[in-house]
């Protein structure tokens, strides 16, 4: 091939690379904003250990409610910070003042700084995750799941390994981790600009026209309130380990150690399943995984930490689908992804925020009855609503077809038209700019008086073109010369796709 088509296929290759492949500044710099996230902002934390803000309010319960007013900020002007100009600056101060958290509380903890790290805190994680999510949310049906697992596990890995190091490594962490985030995104961006990419994600584009029809669908109603519910269920379990922490010493390597046992268990279900939707079934085990756990919880099993394990599975498992399937709709209805992933956050943000304070509130009581029970089967009922009355199996069905749909679309908008081919084919056989124009009619289906009139030449002259073309071709006939650029069409697709997949 020529020297144009080399430039075109690499173009393709690294557009392609920069738009959908898992290339190690996404998953990677979304990973360290997960490590980040498990070292300080889940209580108790393996760092900052049970912080707490003014009116003796658990740092987690602040922090939740801090993001949801930032969350409700982000919606109201997502236009404006969809804006690739104005969205740098706000990655800056986020990566900056998440640095700034863990050095702030361990240096003073007392109430009214651990209250304003929470703060500080919900600024920087509801920018960091809404940039990161709005970044890769567009990608293909299927990568956006991967991706997100694979970054659960990156930033478990890392918070697991700085905990076995021991504070120092873990304070450096919390530090170096948000910077890492901050850093990674910005050059994730400029990457996906030096190829030229065309813009897919919220962040790359202008304001974006919201269609309201988006955010009042059923299936997108249904699933935020699924993903509120599961979300206050989780947090009812973290009530549930407040007042067990004698038995939850080691409670915070729960969450991490779930998030590498998910990214196995859905790239293993990937893997083997052979269609980006089949993943819609892994909705199935989120309430007998949650169940389970707080049954185990409800008569008093020896072993919590497994009975945790297995509610934070199920609650994160529930999470990453949910994410995915925003993006589906989102994509379906080119609608704001921003707006979209805001709404979810605060949505999974508000329930939490609820559980913890029913939690929190419900700990006189379960000092009096010197038990866990009640709260455990309050938690084990409310499981068994949501899996029967709030998010159904319908609901999951109705997602799974959405994505068919998707997958569909996805299929048709990657066929290159065989005219797109055209110009090549006449450049590997050598021929002229008027026999490349007489070639593009000929494989049209077009006659020499059709083409002569379309060129403004005799067709006599028409019929001199087309015999240069058969010999140049290698043919002696119409018939010959397609079969001829069928062959050429077949073996530069499978390139391209080959290239694609690489």
């Amino acid at each position: 091939m020529g020297a144009l088509d080399t430039r075109e296929s690499m173009q393709r290759g690294n557009a392609m690379q920069a738009q959908s492949g898992l290339f190690p500044l996404r998953f990677l710099g979304f990973g360290f904003f997960w490590g980040w996230l498990f070292l300080v902002n889940i209580s108790p934390s393996p760092l900052l250990g049970s912080a707490q803000g003014i009116g003796d309010v658990p740092f987690e319960m602040t922090e939740l409610a801090a993001r949801l007013l930032f969350l409700v900020g982000a919606m109201v002007v997502s236009s404006r910070i969809a804006c690739i100009r104005n969205w740098v600056p706000v990655a800056i101060a986020a990566g900056i003042t998440g640095a700034c958290v863990a050095p702030v509380v361990l240096l003073s903890d007392t109430p009214g700084i651990v209250t304003g790290a929470a703060l500080v805190s919900a600024f920087a994680e509801s920018a960091l995750f809404l940039m990161w999510m709005t970044f890769f949310g567009y990608m293909k049906l299927g990568e956006t799941l991967l991706l997100l697992v694979s970054s659960y596990a990156i930033g478990a890995v890392l918070c697991l390994a700085a905990i076995f190091l021991g504070d120092t490594a873990m304070t450096a962490c919390a530090v170096v981790l948000p910077l890492a985030s901050c850093a990674a995104l910005i050059m994730a961006r400029r990457y996906g600009d030096a190829v030229k990419e065309e813009p897919e994600h919220a962040a790359d584009r202008g304001p974006v026209p919201v269609e309201e029809d988006a955010y009042r669908s059923l299936p997108f109603v249904k699933m935020t309130a699924g993903l509120a519910l599961y979300s206050f269920g989780f947090a009812l379990y973290l009530g549930i380990a407040l007042f067990l922490s004698d038995r939850f010493l080691f409670g915070y390597v729960v969450e991490p150690t779930c998030a590498i046992a998910l990214a196995c268990i859905v790239l293993v279900f990937a893997k083997f399943s052979r269609s980006p939707t089949k993943p819609y079934t892994l909705y199935r085990a989120v309430p007998p995984l949650m169940g389970v756990g707080f049954a185990m919880l409800a008569v008093g099993f020896s072993q919590p930490l497994l009975a945790g394990f297995f509610i934070t599975l199920g609650f994160l498992l529930f999470e990453v689908l949910a994410y995915n399937d925003y993006c589906n709709l989102v994509k379906a209805d080119n609608s704001s992804l921003l707006r979209a992933i805001a709404g979810a956050r605060l949505a999974s943000s508000a329930g939490m925020l609820l559980g913890w304070a029913v939690g929190y509130g419900m700990q006189p009581v379960m000092e009096v009855n010197g038990s866990s029970t009640i709260l455990a089967v309050l938690a084990l009922l409310f499981i068994l609503f949501i899996a029967t009355i709030a998010f159904t199996d319908l609901d999951r069905k109705t997602l799974a077809s959405i994505a068919d749909d998707r997958a569909v679309q996805e299929e048709a908008e990657a066929i290159v038209p065989k005219e797109e081919f055209f110009p090549y084919f006449a450049e590997s056989i050598g021929l002229s700019k008027r026999e490349e124009e007489v070639l593009d009619l000929l494989l049209s289906g077009r006659t020499t008086s059709y083409a002569a009139e379309k060129l403004f030449v005799a067709e006599s002259t028409v019929r001199a073109h087309v015999h240069n073309i058969y010999r140049k071709a290698n043919v002696h006939s119409r018939m010959e010369l397609m079969d001829a650029f069928d062959v050429f069409w077949s073996a530069r697709r499978s390139e391209a796709e080959k290239s694609d997949n690489s």
